[in-house]
């Protein structure tokens, strides 16, 4: 059962070296009265699949490690995010999500049918035509491979088959005469032989019963989320040739750039660099919103139309029978991973609140509000909208009764006030790739005490809690990246301030009362 109001996965007690495995306790029951009312709309909340060409020559992984306990930078540098244990198994989490989304007959609490799915952004992880590719396959149904460059072996910084390095998790362990990997040796991490070979072979996925609808993030446009994309590098995402570690003349304050929130942003390539010769794939060149809108349109109705391929936006609307949804690009093109929205986009806001003046409506977007806080453009370009401009359009139209967003890999929730006292209920969900690894289930109901009753369950995805010694399949590799993903190294102290794994309860499976507008 992957609802979370029945059973949930937590971690076990850490072994000597730090190490969690998984186990299957039971359920969170919701916070706040069942609603009572009629259903206006069921959602299922899905964000930052992050689906990753792991070996794909421009990612930069290698800066990871500046984030390490042992390196004396970190504290300079804050916390990077560009490699994780896990990152060769994004494909088969999706799968397994896709399996208990559509297990998920009917609404948990009101028992309505689930309208549809929304996936609040970084579909992808490094914004390339064959992540792309991969994601479509996974929730459109049919055969997926997550494989590129070399067909026969896996060149991922992890393999077997590339230089060794320590500060990377090696599933095959070390090559003989060689001490273990940081990630073995010293945080518990486990060996599990020809994962990094499995993690490439062909499976089928039975693909979403259900509507789904994408939501542009800064994954999904931006190199890492956060580089904007030039000739120079494309060359090098398309090349034979991966980029392993910076000169030995670096600077530090020539890194912070490249993984910046606010632009301006640059990628930290060097003719310097160490490098190591790799596979190259032509299908690892980047996608811009136009190209992104058209692969969607290529298999279906899911937000994006002909309007976006040939206007190179990612901004959309859908009414459902009830609520409108109106979906923002807050991805600055410019660069920074934190996000904003452009002056054309927020006077397409306004005209459609005006619309839909007599309609209850939903915002999605990929950056959360407290993250509406990337105000670069280059001379000559528009300028970039932030959050306390945009809520003063929110100020003027009561109709707005959520916005969920995504971004930030982790289960939050609160209200945004209008002076008048009505409120909207703003939340996000946890990541695919990090800890939990959760969707949720978000019912909207019309109460008859003049209230709209919000209510959220979390789901966990179908893979197998216990994994070891099994076949790898999509299921038990699922299963491993939920527990290699909450065993990140990086989050065991306090240095990072992420949330501790049972502290999302208070805003997990919880139902939240706005006032309805339209009463």
């Amino acid at each position: 059962m992957s609802r979370t109001d029945r059973q949930k996965i937590i971690p076990t007690k850490p072994n000597e070296l730090g190490w969690r495995d998984a186990v299957l306790v039971e359920g969170d029951a919701h916070i706040g009265e069942k609603p009572k009312g009629e259903a206006l709309a069921v959602l299922v909340h899905l964000s930052d699949l992050h689906v990753c060409d792991a070996e794909s020559p421009s990612r930069i992984e290698y800066l990871d490690r500046y984030a390490d306990a042992d390196s004396p930078y970190r504290g300079e540098l804050g916390h990077i995010g560009t490699y994780r244990a896990n990152e060769i198994l994004t494909t088969q989490v999706l799968t397994a999500m896709v399996d208990s989304i559509n297990e998920i007959e009917s609404a948990p609490l009101t028992g309505a049918k689930i309208d549809a799915v929304v996936i609040t952004g970084d579909m992808t992880d490094n914004a390339q035509v064959n992540e792309t590719e991969w994601y479509l396959n996974v929730l459109n149904g049919g055969e997926v491979q997550a494989a590129s460059g070399n067909a026969e072996k896996s060149e991922w910084v992890g393999s077997s088959h590339v230089p060794f390095d320590k500060k990377y998790w090696h599933p095959d362990g070390a090559p003989n005469g060689i001490e273990e990997d940081d990630p073995i040796r010293l945080f518990g991490f486990p060996k599990v032989p020809g994962l990094a070979e499995a993690a490439k072979v062909k499976f089928v996925s039975q693909g979403l019963n259900l509507p789904w609808y994408a939501i542009y993030g800064n994954h999904d446009l931006l190199l890492q989320g956060t580089v904007a994309a030039n000739e120079n590098l494309l060359a090098l995402s398309t090349g034979d040739e991966r980029i392993v570690g910076l000169p030995a003349d670096f600077e530090i304050a020539k890194i912070k750039p490249s993984f910046a929130e606010v632009g301006p942003v640059w990628y930290p390539a060097s003719e310097t660099a160490p490098k190591q010769k790799i596979t190259s794939d032509k299908k690892r060149r980047f996608n811009d919103a136009s190209e992104f809108a058209k692969a969607h349109l290529a298999t279906g109705d899911h937000g994006f139309t002909e309007w976006n391929v040939q206007t190179n936006r990612a901004y959309w609307t859908k009414d459902l029978d009830q609520i409108t949804l109106i979906s923002l690009d807050t991805v600055n093109p410019w660069g920074g991973w934190q996000g904003s929205i452009d002056e054309q986009q927020l006077l397409w806001v306004e005209e459609l609140l005006k619309k839909n003046k007599d309609r209850y409506v939903v915002i999605l977007s990929h950056h959360p509000s407290f993250t509406w806080i990337n105000d670069f453009s280059p001379e000559g370009a528009s300028r970039r909208v932030l959050f306390d401009e945009f809520m003063q359009l929110l100020e003027q139209h009561k109709n707005v009764i959520a916005w969920i967003a995504g971004h930030v890999h982790y289960h939050w929730a609160k209200f945004l006030d209008r002076s008048d006292g009505s409120k909207i209920l703003h939340l996000t969900t946890s990541s695919q790739i990090d800890w939990p690894q959760q969707a949720r289930v978000i019912e909207f109901v019309k109460e008859a005490d003049g209230q709209i009753a919000i209510a959220a369950t979390a789901i966990d995805h179908k893979g197998e809690v216990d994994w070891h010694n099994k076949e790898l399949n999509y299921l038990t590799m699922a299963g491993l990246s939920r527990v290699l993903a909450g065993n990140d190294w990086q989050y065991r102290d306090d240095f990072f301030a992420k949330p501790d794994v049972e502290f999302e309860t208070s805003v997990k499976n919880v139902i939240w009362r706005v006032s309805d507008p339209l009463v």
